[in-house]
């Protein structure tokens, strides 16, 4: 700030007191001056300092003690641009200062200032020039540092804001009154009685009290301990604007105790509806406490919520540590933390040489339970299931649901011989129905076992041998275990090969229909052929039905291809029957999972009409086992088809478990008799008995029955003496592609025609 300097006059010596006058001389008037205004100087509680172009000639040491300086004597000569924050700020206050200077009038202003340590602080600046006339002169200032006071009204104006907030957001009506006039109230005052914002101002209290009866009785009940000091809580009645009332609990205190006509102030609440209902008069009760509360509650609060926030987020670690390392449904531990556990014992199993067994356990036909009965009733079992395979374990084995219904049991230190203990107590527990809800349920499983270190030194590898042990278990029949071995993983990468090859033999057209014939032993001749599937893959060579099939059921493949095996063989019938065969009718094999799909009905009977073929020309084949496992659902799609007009068939009959009184139940027209008997009806009593009494059966159920795997002539013989109704097998024909069997079929058709005309 370009400012003059004050007369060098003025500025007295900075020696000592030997060198500023002679010791036997008298003090001249001029000396008594200037030593009086040092004295003033040194004795004043601001910072006075005399500037001429813009440098320090001269401060008092209240003034270097303001911007940190040890003596007012290492100011002198300082610019004083080196106490402002920057130059702008320098500069500014030069600008602002010079007009109101230059004509001779004192300029004040609080300014931020800078330190010699560099911090800033705010202070008072008060200036004036020495001469109005002569800027040269210089400019004396004063200095008062205000940092303090600035701190203490930026905290004073923060608590008023605060107070101001609470005030205006308080869900409580607050009113002052003086005299039983309001002065001032918040906007919920106004808004509980129904006034508009302003509009109570000034008013008596009489205003918002049905009667001047009910006034006077709160004057009287309050203003008697008010202006002895003494608060008062209690209910009283007001009136809405409307007229309607609202009962408050108020709270008022003497804004001054010791001067009462200051007024006082009253908090009103609303508890009409809360008279209803007391809990929500105690939380309304709990808000209105928590709102009075001083800083030293809200911070403690504050802790309590931190210390609540801190817990929560380790319940929340704990719980999403769970949920990562359990299964949510059974809360038995899942793949990730079987793999910790798994990876833990084998790295033990190879420190100490000791054994370590792995068992893949899957329940059998589960996917029934879910279809028939529902996923909840799915869910239950499975929680029972895991409870009964805990059970069944030691402490440090474990037991793991991969998803859906498929276990993994770990069992350190467990042997060939231990693993198949297990496994037997699995099997025995299964035996045991589960009883959910109203149902009574058996889920039998099929377990695959894998020792360490000779099939698999790590878990993945482990897990994936006792897969395909398991797979192989279910191959072999179910309910049962297997142990692994080298020629199972082989096969294992057979059906891989085989499920890829699958997914595209449809499209790449490698399926084909060969026909087999049945033929009447009554008449000799064929009524009846039976669609079988055959796949021929370009590398692979002709793969066996036996082999694929139960491949494309797991994988779910079965239901394309089975619907194009149904259009294809309904194709062929259609062009056999316009072209010399009119009554022929053609059979075709249904797997399980086809006869389970809730549109088979409408499916078979919108392909029937596609090739415009009466319902009676179609027989489809059915095992023993489809019907046996969900009788109920069987006999409903039975009847479904069977109210179409479809004819069914139960196919490799006596191999299975069904009893008669699931029998007369199921709409079957025939019961196609298994090979397995038939092959030695020439030498087995027991096997021709067995077809004896089948043929009966049929008989007198009114079904109609065929003979498979006829293979000589002594076996049709005996067939056609127990009154069998048809036989098919490679004495009659084998298998043949359709121009081939329509060749058979005419070259049998004419025999049995010359057979007829010579008889």
């Amino acid at each position: 700030m370009a400012l003059s300097p004050v007369p060098v006059s003025m500025s007295p010596p900075y020696s000592t007191p030997e060198l500023q006058r002679p010791a036997v001389a008298p003090d001249t008037p001029l000396q008594r001056t200037l030593r009086e205004q040092q004295t003033l100087l040194d004795s004043a509680g601001v910072g006075i300092v005399f500037l001429r172009q813009r440098s320090v000639v001269r401060c008092n040491q209240r003034y270097a003690e303001i911007f940190g300086y040890p003596s007012a004597e290492r100011l002198v000569g300082l610019n004083t641009e080196a106490f402002y924050p920057n130059r702008d700020a320098f500069q500014e206050l030069g600008r602002s200062a010079y007009p109101v200077l230059a004509l001779g009038q004192s300029f004040r202003v609080e300014r931020q200032l800078r330190r010699c340590d560099g911090s800033l602080f705010w202070g008072s600046l008060t200036g004036r020039l020495i001469n109005p006339q002569d800027t040269t002169e210089g400019s004396i200032w004063i200095l008062d540092d205000i940092n303090e006071q600035k701190r203490a009204q930026a905290a004073l104006n923060a608590a008023v804001r605060e107070k101001q907030l609470l005030f205006d957001s308080a869900m409580v009506g607050i009113v002052f009154l003086r005299n039983r006039y309001l002065t001032r109230c918040n906007d919920h005052f106004e808004q509980m009685l129904g006034y508009q914002p302003g509009e109570l101002m000034g008013s008596s209290s009489r205003r918002w009290y049905a009667s001047d009866e009910a006034w006077e009785e709160v004057g009287q009940r309050c203003y008697p301990s008010l202006a002895a000091g003494i608060p008062y809580e209690g209910e009283v009645e007001l009136c809405r604007k409307d007229g309607t009332p609202v009962i408050c609990e108020v709270r008022s205190k003497p804004i001054d105790p010791a001067a009462p006509a200051q007024g006082s102030i009253w908090i009103t609440m609303d508890i009409t509806e809360r008279k209803q209902a007391q809990a929500a008069l105690a939380r309304a009760h709990e808000d209105l406490e928590q709102q009075v509360q001083d800083r030293t509650r809200e911070l403690r609060e504050t802790v309590d919520n931190l210390h609540r926030e801190i817990n929560d987020r380790k319940a929340d670690q704990e719980r999403i540590y769970w949920l990562a390392h359990y299964d949510a449904l059974t809360g038995l531990p899942n793949r990730a933390l079987l793999s910790e556990r798994a990876e833990q014992a084998i790295r033990v199993a190879q420190e100490g040489n000791t054994p370590l067994a792995l068992i893949f356990l899957d329940l059998d036909h589960f996917k029934h339970v879910n279809d028939s009965l529902g996923h909840r009733v799915g869910d239950a079992l499975l929680v029972e299931i895991a409870k009964r395979l805990r059970a069944v374990v030691r402490d440090k084995d474990t037991v793991s649901r991969l998803g859906g219904d498929e276990f993994i049991l770990l069992l350190p230190g467990a042997n060939a011989h231990g693993a198949a203990r297990v496994a037997g107590k699995l099997q025995e527990a299964s035996r045991q129905h589960y009883q959910i809800d109203h149902h009574e349920l058996t889920m039998a499983p099929s377990m695959g076992i894998a020792l360490f270190p000779q099939d698999g030194v790590d878990f993945d590898t482990l897990t994936q041998s006792a897969d395909v042990a398991m797979y192989r278990a279910k191959l072999d029949g179910r309910n049962t275990f297997r142990f692994f071995t080298p020629e199972m993983q082989a096969e294992s990468v057979r059906a891989l090969q085989l499920e890829n090859a699958l997914r595209r033999a449809l499209e790449r057209e490698q399926f084909y229909l060969h026909y087999q014939p049945q033929m009447s032993l009554s008449t000799g001749s064929v009524h009846s052929v039976e669609a079988l599937l055959r796949w021929q893959h370009p590398q692979l060579g002709g793969i066996s039905p036996a082999e694929f099939i139960p491949i494309a059921e797991d994988s779910g493949q079965i239901l394309q291809i089975g619907e194009w095996v149904l259009r294809t063989a309904l194709a062929q019938l259609k062009d056999w029957r316009s072209n010399g065969f009119p009554h022929l009718t053609m059979a075709v094999n249904l797997s399980a999972i086809q006869f389970r799909q809730p549109q088979l009905p409408e499916m078979v009977s919108r392909m029937l009409a596609e090739f415009d073929l009466p319902p009676d020309s179609l027989e489809l084949e059915l095992t023993e086992g489809v019907a046996v496992d969900d009788p109920h659902a069987a006999v409903a799609t039975m009847d479904q088809l069977h109210a179409r007009g479809v004819r069914m068939s139960m196919d490799d009959f006596g191999t299975g478990y069904s009893s008669l009184s699931q029998l007369k139940r199921f709409q079957i027209f025939k019961l196609k008799i298994d090979q397995s008997f038939v092959r030695d009806l020439g030498n087995d009593v027991n096997d021709r008995a067995i077809v004896s009494a089948i043929i009966r059966m049929a008989q007198a159920l009114g079904m109609r029955t065929t003979a498979e795997g006829v293979e000589t002539e002594g076996q049709l013989a005996y067939l056609r003496e127990q009154g069998c109704d048809e036989a098919q097998g490679y004495h009659l024909s084998t298998p043949l592609p359709p121009a081939e069997l329509e060749v058979f079929m005419r070259q049998h058709s004419d025999m049995v025609q010359a057979v007829h005309y010579k008889n």
